[in-house]
């Protein structure tokens, strides 16, 4: 029997459910050393000061996979049973501040932390399955809401609307590609997908859209998976519209307080908030929009990076309207997943769901990448229909001809694979983590490019620690401002050359962990990141991996044809010992 779309997101959530506590359960079992080294865990925070009710630690190095609003436990890393619950708020490796927040999702909790002592931060279960799946149970008893998700609904738009539209964004400095879905957003009768590319200022046109929806009186919810997109979207609001009420619900973590009050965005719990009824954006995380007084309703749900909003997540917020603008993009980083065994219907984005069935207005220039670095990614990922903007086609990396790595760096070649074929197992490759310090020496020397222009990425977190060993090594000036990252961490920002390890290089292992490192939306978000240069460093063994999935197969086959668009310098015979072993 064929499930519906209901029961299977309703066993998707189980399944997650039961994945992560078997894996908390494991995780509790293993010594603090090992939790650090799988990112699960950070050792020796030390706590600074209590501020505005948040925890203040001074933190040496943080390795974490840890992300805003993960629920956290603090204390000595051995009776997590008597830890304090906290939230992760936001790191800062200039300074090694880590901020932290009382869990908002558990009541009645005690918290008693001494300054200046030591603690251990390790994950706790979210445990929130039981509400999302309240929300898809009422999101499905909604017959017109039933009908969207389940793809039998017909997209309608108001023409005279539409036509008022065009005019008004028209006049906003926009492009047309941004005009027109800006246009289909504010017209619609229903919903309404816009997938931005990277640099193509997918958050600008949904502050023009929101500040415009506004003005006519609308009353807007604006939510997303994370606070920081919340508050990203916030201060670009505020940019387009100076006086336009904004509403924060501000019962979670948060690393822009001080920059959300100092653009008149008010901060308000989410139980007590009354905003105003017409002309206002009330914003916040999907689960805190879900907290609001049943009363609350709005003319219009937009959700912002929704290509990262799992389609349970989004529901609280999609049940609060009946009209929802999507901006995201499925060919970017996908929903966090935690068990092996998901379907892949009910895992996907609420953005990629209805993308397939809906369809989505593409914006099509980017002010980001030059022209070189464009056409890999508009190929590889966007069919040929992205564009880089006249300002940004004709940047060049600075460059001082006479080095030893001119033929990777050479401004000539935007997108380069810069060969070495180790065969080393696990997620560690030294070979690669000596290429790549090499590659930001002569760009930092030579070339004169900042380290703060600089990014160096690797999906292993293990590989993240080998290149940053490899590069402080060096001795090079400026490095505190070097960004050494895993993908997830550097999505969103952009630097004038992004340097891509990806570590792997034994396929039989590949195989078994399911070939992690070829995710084309890593591998997108990654090379996306570059102004004017993108280097992989990868060996030939790393595209031989075979996962055993139908998925996994396609994703390794289009992962070598991106690989393919790319010049190709083989420096095997200069990194790996002995190349034919």
């Amino acid at each position: 029997m064929q499930l519906t779309l209901e029961q299977r997101l309703l066993r998707f959530l189980g399944r997650e459910e039961r994945d992560e506590q078997r894996t908390h359960r494991e995780l509790r079992a293993q010594p603090i050393e090992l939790r650090v080294l799988e990112g699960e865990c950070i050792h020796g925070a030390v706590l600074r000061a209590e501020e505005n009710g948040a925890y203040v630690f001074t933190v040496a190095d943080n390795n974490s996979k840890f992300r805003a609003g993960d629920p956290l436990l603090c204390g000595d890393g051995v009776d997590l049973d008597r830890a304090a619950p906290l939230a992760y708020g936001s790191y800062d490796a200039r300074t090694g501040e880590l901020r932290c927040d009382p869990d908002p999702f558990v009541r009645d909790q005690e918290i008693d932390l001494e300054i200046g002592r030591s603690y251990v931060l390790d994950r706790r279960p979210f445990g929130l399955s039981g509400r999302l799946r309240d929300a898809v149970r009422a999101a499905f008893a909604t017959p017109w809401l039933a009908n969207v998700l389940e793809g039998r609904h017909e997209v309608k738009r108001a023409a005279a609307r539409h036509e008022r539209a065009l005019a008004r964004l028209a006049g906003a400095g926009l492009n047309p590609a941004q005009v027109a879905a800006g246009a289909a957003a504010i017209a619609t009768e229903s919903l309404a997908l816009v997938q931005g590319p990277p640099g193509t200022g997918k958050t600008r046109l949904l502050a023009a859209v929101v500040a415009s929806l506004c003005a006519a009186g609308c009353r807007i919810a604006l939510c997303a998976y994370t606070h920081r997109a919340v508050d990203n979207a916030l201060l670009a609001l505020r940019r387009v519209a100076p006086d336009l009420p904004l509403v924060k619900l501000d019962s979670s973590s948060s690393d822009n307080k001080q920059e959300l009050r100092a653009a008149r965005v008010a901060l308000v719990d989410a139980r007590r908030a009354r905003p105003p009824e017409k002309g206002v954006v009330v914003a916040g995380t999907c689960f805190q929009i879900g907290k609001l007084a049943d009363r609350e309703r709005f003319h219009y749900t937009v959700f912002d990076e929704a290509g990262q909003l799992p389609i349970p997540h989004a529901l609280p917020g999609m049940l609060r309207a009946q009209r929802w603008l999507f901006f995201g993009d499925h060919q970017q980083l996908p929903p966090v997943v935690t068990t092996s065994r998901a379907d892949r219907a009910a895992a996907v984005s609420i953005f990629e769901h209805l993308h397939a069935h809906y369809g989505a207005d593409l914006l099509d220039t980017t002010y980001r990448m030059n022209d070189g670095v464009c056409r890999v990614v508009s190929e590889a990922f966007y069919g040929g229909r992205l564009r880089a903007a006249p300002e940004a086609a004709a940047r060049c990396m600075p460059f001082a001809a006479g080095g030893r790595l001119d033929d990777v760096l050479d401004p000539a070649r935007p997108v380069v694979w810069l060969r070495i074929d180790h065969q080393q197992p696990g997620q560690r490759s030294v070979e690669e983590a000596n290429a790549v310090a090499d590659v930001v020496e002569d760009l930092l020397r030579r070339h004169g490019v900042p380290a703060a222009e600089i990014a160096v990425i690797a999906p292993f977190r293990a590989q993240v620690r080998q290149l940053r060993t490899a590069i402080q090594h060096k001795a090079l000036p400026g490095t505190a401002e070097l960004v050494v990252d895993t993908v997830e961490r550097i999505q969103g920002q952009e630097r004038e050359v992004v340097v891509v390890s990806l570590t792997a290089g034994d396929p039989a292992e590949s195989k078994g962990r399911g070939a992690f490192h070829l995710s084309l939306n890593r591998l997108n978000v990654a090379l996306s990141r570059a102004r004017t240069k993108a280097v992989l460093v990868a060996s030939a063994y790393a595209f031989r991996a075979l996962p055993h999935d139908a998925d996994g197969l396609r994703m390794a086959s289009r992962c070598k044809e991106v690989r393919d668009r790319m010049s190709c310098v083989d420096l095997t015979r200069l990194y790996v010992v002995d190349p034919s072993a």
